[in-house]
């Protein structure tokens, strides 16, 4: 018998526009975080959710959370944020 496991989904949100490119998050969790030619730092694969405010998102796995969570609280300005499938925020 087949049995399918669902897998918790959690969302990183980034308010670009108040990013200082500080990297911390690229050092955390390189696979996710990279350094743009403006100075300020991009989430790899996201998408622009909120034009206006420069919000980007992407969608992570469980096993891709912790490390995250760790650029997170690493960010010395606060723009990086995680919520759980609910829309609870997490980090």
């Amino acid at each position: 018998m087949l049995y399918l496991v669902k897998m918790a989904k959690y969302y990183i949100r980034l308010k670009r526009t108040g990013c200082i490119g500080a990297v911390s998050c690229e050092a955390m969790a390189p696979l996710h975080w990279k350094l743009a030619d403006d100075g300020k730092i991009d989430l790899i694969n996201s998408k622009l959710i909120d034009k206006e405010n420069d919000i980007w998102e992407l969608v992570i796995d469980e096993k891709d959370l912790e490390k995250n969570k760790d650029a997170a609280k690493a960010c010395p300005v606060n723009v990086i944020e995680i919520y759980d499938e609910k829309g609870n925020k997490i980090a």
